[in-house]
């Protein structure tokens, strides 16, 4: 848990309470080239600050999206796990 509240202050800048993260998703993806990547999802519903984007060198953007329809330009192994998640599904393979 400490991992995804270092993350998301890294990323975002907001503040969260281990115990407000919900494990929420997994999902192992293999991208064209057949690299594999696993993914950890975590839902919040609670946390302190504005979130902003904080690595703009890495990401174009931050945007509160319906997760069943996430913008066009979102991450693909993100894509596929926002689907899974929309659908209640708790782990997804993609790419393989």
């Amino acid at each position: 848990m400490q991992g995804g509240v270092r993350e998301a202050y890294e990323e975002t800048g907001v503040g969260i309470a281990p115990g407000d993260l919900v494990f929420t998703h997994v999902v192992h993806h293999r991208n064209p080239e057949g690299q594999g990547r696993v993914g950890f999802f975590f839902t919040v519903t609670r946390w302190a600050g504005e979130p902003v984007n904080r690595e703009p060198h890495k990401c174009a953007g931050l945007h509160w999206a319906d997760p069943a329809r996430p913008p066009a330009n979102t991450v693909p192994y993100t894509a596929a796990a926002l689907a899974a998640i929309s659908k209640g599904a708790p782990f997804s393979l993609d790419g393989w």
